[in-house]
């Protein structure tokens, strides 16, 4: 029985855009999503693969979150 709701704010155009994927597919967006849940249980983790930050990256996430950034132009990459 559907009786609970599950909301999330995303862009306007990224619900356009993923609407039009997933009814191209035969699927609503509330399918979709109870979809993605479904497997999030079933395999106790993402159904997708999210990158793990290296060292370098991790420094940068610690450093802006501290406060601790500087500015840097891209032509000094």
């Amino acid at each position: 029985m559907l009786n609970v709701d599950v909301r999330a704010r995303v862009e306007p155009e990224l619900k356009k855009e993923a609407t039009a994927v997933l009814k191209a597919s035969g699927l609503d967006v509330s399918t979709a999503i109870r979809l993605f849940l479904m497997s999030v249980v079933e395999t106790g983790r993402l159904p997708i693969a999210i990158p793990t930050p290296n060292a370098t990256t991790l420094a940068a996430i610690r450093a802006a979150e501290t406060g601790k950034v500087t500015d840097v132009a891209l032509d000094d990459l």
